[in-house]
């Protein structure tokens, strides 16, 4: 797939042509509303709590029980409202703080690591939120020096609620950043079923090796060397594709293609009867090629493994994600290979029926076997044409808390490959994962369901 072709309206349309200083503009306006709206939640809860008396009976130390509490409740609060910081630094360039992004536009300067990026915005944002306690302990504490009518165990009272108040606000602001970033003001999704068109996919994705490709190819190259050989392998989602199928075809005995789409498959029939308006795949055998170490692959050698490939190929499977029986056949065989790459977060626009799907790909791998995935990393959805078709959002901690449910966290390699300049169409990464089974650890059983949604890719 290209990713430099793929945009996303959902998030672009909230700020739809946002220069550097006006993201920077809208994070301190946003900073400065925010900071009133805390200030003003906090303070009137404080009060609200004192005034009820309904602590007034606790003993200090039960207060200053009290008060640890709040905080506990507090950083749940803000915990939360980071996740939601962060998805709107990444999908907009926006905050609503503005040492966050600070922190964070500082870092992402120097370096590409995205978790070095999501520390130092997390980092300002909770200096900033610890800085805001000051004010209450100086002025709580400052009226009961001050005057008689405020005790100690009051001003106690007050700093708890204005915890409380702020924890309300964090969880409330972090709802109201996940809504803004779900609305969609485009048009809705296409549908797989009517709107799909292969040969749109093919010339829009496939005319040329984008970077997203070179790489995922690179690391499917180096990966599948941990497979078992002269096994079957199940490429799930495959689309109207092949460009990752000719790097299996040494390891593999026999090699099964699966897509919800019969149009797809019928695209992979066009190239292996050799007719000559099937897609030319072979700038992608020659990639394949030198990954594996040819520096300069000959003619003859690229004709070979697509050969090879026609050999391996033994079945084309129609397949449903959206049943818990995706390969449609009663008791699913498990795969010692399955490769599923850029189709189950383009399967579906919501994250939980992501993690389903992705469950019932990781239950058709048998133990002892291996499990290599990519995905577009924070993308809401892809262009086919003038189609917009949905992604799920997902990022490497979503796939690694996925993937844990069936594999040992020390045998996955989650690999997050940054895009340059690539920030204005929604994205700037993909997501690389390899899984693979020691021993005769069993898959967990995938969730049961009911998912109104359409599978390809």
């Amino acid at each position: 797939m290209a990713l430099l072709k793929i945009e996303d309206h959902a998030g672009l349309s909230l700020f739809p042509s946002l220069s550097g200083a006006r993201r920077w503009a809208v994070t301190f306006i946003a900073t400065i509303v925010s900071t009133y709206a805390l200030d003003a939640i906090a303070t009137a809860t404080g009060i609200l709590l004192v005034t009820l008396h309904i602590l007034q009976g606790l003993d200090h130390v039960d207060l200053i029980l009290f008060l640890a509490c709040t905080y506990v409740l507090w950083g749940l609060g803000l915990r939360v409202n980071l996740k939601a910081n962060w998805m709107l630094l990444e999908e907009t360039g926006t905050s609503t703080n503005v040492l966050s992004k600070a922190a964070c536009d500082l870092v992402k300067a120097r370096t590409r690591s995205v978790g070095a990026r999501k520390i130092a915005a997390a980092v300002g944002y909770v200096g900033t939120e610890l800085a805001k306690e000051a004010p209450y302990y100086v002025g709580a504490f400052g009226v009961v020096l001050l005057t008689d009518s405020v005790s100690a165990n009051e001003a106690i009272i007050f700093l708890g609620g204005a915890n409380l108040g702020a924890a309300a606000y964090e969880y409330g602001l972090a709802r109201v950043v996940r809504v803004v970033l779900h609305r969609r003001d485009g048009p809705a999704y296409a549908s797989f079923d009517t709107d799909w068109v292969p040969r749109d996919y093919l010339r829009d994705y496939y005319s040329v090796i984008e970077p997203d490709e070179h790489r995922t190819i690179e690391f499917f190259v180096d990966a599948i060397k941990e497979a078992e050989p002269n096994e079957s392998m199940l490429y799930f989602g495959v689309g109207p594709t092949l460009h990752h199928v000719f790097l299996a075809a040494r390891t593999a005995s026999e090699i099964h293609l699966g897509d919800y789409l019969p149009a797809n498959l019928q695209e992979i029939e066009r190239w292996m009867n050799r007719d000559p308006e099937a897609h030319d795949w072979r700038p992608f055998v020659r990639y394949t090629l030198e990954c594996e170490g040819l520096a300069s692959p000959r003619d003859d050698e690229i004709t070979q493994r697509e050969e090879l490939a026609r050999a391996r190929i033994t079945r084309l499977l129609e397949v449903d994600i959206r049943r818990v029986d995706p390969l449609g056949e009663q008791n699913t065989p498990q795969y010692g290979t399955v490769i599923s790459a850029y189709c189950v977060d383009s399967a579906t626009e919501d994250r939980d029926t992501w993690e389903t799907y992705m469950e019932r790909i990781a239950g058709l791998v048998r133990p002892g076997g291996t499990l290599l995935t990519a995905a577009l990393r924070r993308s809401r959805g892809y262009l086919v044409g003038d189609k917009k078709f949905p992604s799920a959002n997902v990022d490497e901690h979503d796939m690694r808390e996925v993937l844990e449910r069936y594999f040992r966290r020390e045998d996955l390699t989650i690999e997050v490959c940054e895009l340059a300049e690539v920030e204005s169409k929604g994205y700037s990464s993909i997501v690389l994962a390899r899984a693979h089974h020691r021993g005769s650890r069993s898959p967990q059983m995938a969730r049961t369901g009911v998912i109104n949604s359409a599978l390809t890719r």
